[in-house]
């Protein structure tokens, strides 16, 4: 079943530009269980649509705070389809 989660940037390392997306994008591509990524730097808002069977929200934002950005769940993760 697929699930979408927001993640908000809070932290000291900010989503800057488009280079920055496109970082944060294929970072997060390479795990499994992630469908897609879209991250705006405008809104400092990274959202994922994830297997929720091969994969947690707490997984996603490990590897965000690996890559050194600093961030919370901005909402429930929803069902998408099934």
């Amino acid at each position: 079943m697929l699930k979408s989660v927001t993640f908000e940037v809070i932290g000291d390392q900010r989503l800057h530009c488009e280079s920055c997306e496109r970082r944060v994008e294929r970072l997060l591509k390479g795990l499994e269980g992630v469908s897609k990524v879209r991250a705006h730097a405008d809104a400092q808002l990274i959202e994922v649509l994830f297997d929720a069977a091969a994969l947690e929200p707490a997984a996603i934002a490990d590897r965000l705070s690996a890559a050194g950005y600093r961030t919370r769940a901005g909402g429930s993760a929803s069902d998408s389809g099934a």
